[in-house]
């Protein structure tokens, strides 16, 4: 009788994970989302969730509201920002070299005028191109690392 209990509960659990891939695939395919970066996502968002737990970190959405979410980002890759120039390309604030967003970013069709983008990753084909765009307020970057933008700082005091 466990046997016949334990056999149940794994073909329940095959089942159910065979509807939710079913379910993902579907809405991944419909949304345009990469299946295998859906999946990493998640990965990520239960190893993030378990460490809260653990550290007793109350879980909060921040709902429509992401500049917790870009700052966060920006702490860490703040090297990795593009400043607008004047005749409409980004220059990456560290090499000054030029790139620009993705067409794979929604962002590209956008035209963002915002003065400064983060970026995870530069890809280098006939040109070379920013992945993973987010759009940045440049106060943020001297809050993450003043005395690396404290030129940006004098920068934007001066105009």
């Amino acid at each position: 009788r466990t046997m016949d209990v334990t056999f149940q509960s794994i073909l329940i659990s095959s089942i159910l994970f065979f509807l939710c891939f079913s379910v993902l695939q579907s809405w991944c395919r419909e949304n345009f989302v990469n299946v295998r970066n859906m999946k990493t996502v998640m990965s990520v968002r239960k190893q993030l969730r378990e460490l809260c737990e653990r550290l007793s970190i109350p879980l909060m959405s921040c709902g429509q509201n992401t500049d917790c979410i870009r700052q966060c980002l920006l702490q860490g890759l703040f090297t990795n920002a593009a400043e607008l120039q004047p005749n409409g390309q980004y220059l990456t604030v560290v090499s000054r070299q030029v790139v620009h967003i993705h067409p794979s970013s929604c962002l590209f069709l956008l035209k963002p005028q915002s003065q400064y983008l983060l970026y995870t990753e530069l890809v280098h084909t006939s040109k070379c191109y920013m992945r993973n765009v987010s759009v940045i307020d440049a106060e943020w970057l001297v809050d993450s690392a003043p005395s690396y933008f404290r030129p940006l700082r004098n920068k934007s005091s001066s105009k």
